[in-house]
């Protein structure tokens, strides 16, 4: 995976993007190239994750996948938080929904 990531152009992110392995956020390639390659071996550090997004104002965690396993986590780990599972059209529509209410809420 290094040698895959030495040719692939990396930009720093416009918004922070916390690596699991470490719970840390990068705007260096280098230093992002290197976290997703211990993101391999390296525990996921869910918890930790999750817990951290809370000060840095995020009120929502959206999981896009079949399940919704880290939904019902997130749930948990943090209740300040609203944890959206999209795992078909009609769940879309609602996080859609949902993140539209908080946006013009958050603009008046």
């Amino acid at each position: 995976m290094r040698a895959y990531l030495n040719d692939v152009a990396v930009n720093a992110p416009s918004i922070p993007v916390l690596h699991n392995a470490d719970v840390a956020a990068y705007s260096d390639a280098a230093k992002i190239k290197d976290a997703l390659v211990r993101q391999l071996y390296s525990p996921v550090r869910w918890v930790e994750t999750v817990q951290a997004f809370g000060p840095q104002g995020v009120s929502h965690n959206v999981e896009c996948a079949p399940g919704k396993v880290l939904a019902g986590l997130n749930k948990r780990i943090d209740t300040n938080q609203q944890a959206l599972a999209i795992n078909d059209g009609e769940a879309l529509k609602a996080a859609l929904a949902a993140l539209a209410i908080t946006r013009k809420r958050e603009r008046t």
